[in-house]
């Protein structure tokens, strides 16, 4: 037990020791302030090329072609599936009525 416990004293002694070392500077560093200095190259210019006005416009003009003919489109197909109008003399309680006058004849 006396062991384990002198063990364990020169060890934090040498982790105390070898921490107060560490913390110590350098003469040599300490009369030179702390600088960050970057040596790298500017960045290089974004060159864009040159647009096509004509083309430009062209695909435009295209662009709103096709959009318009899928709105031609889907506005087709909406019709087409939207239900019949429905008949308000043909509904179900006008035909219930009528079959019943005619079970009491």
């Amino acid at each position: 037990m006396v062991t384990r416990v002198a063990m364990v004293g020169i060890l934090s002694a040498l982790l105390a020791v070898s921490a107060a070392r560490a913390q110590e500077a350098r003469p040599g560093e300490t009369s030179s302030p702390l600088e960050l200095t970057r040596e790298a190259k500017p960045p290089r210019p974004i060159v864009r090329p040159e647009t096509d006005r004509s083309q430009a416009i062209r695909d435009a003009g295209q662009a709103a072609a096709d959009y318009e003919q899928r709105q031609r489109d889907e506005a087709l197909v909406r019709e087409q599936t939207r239900p019949a109008l429905r008949r308000p003399d043909l509904g179900y309680d006008v035909t219930s009525g009528i079959q019943q006058r005619n079970m009491r004849r």
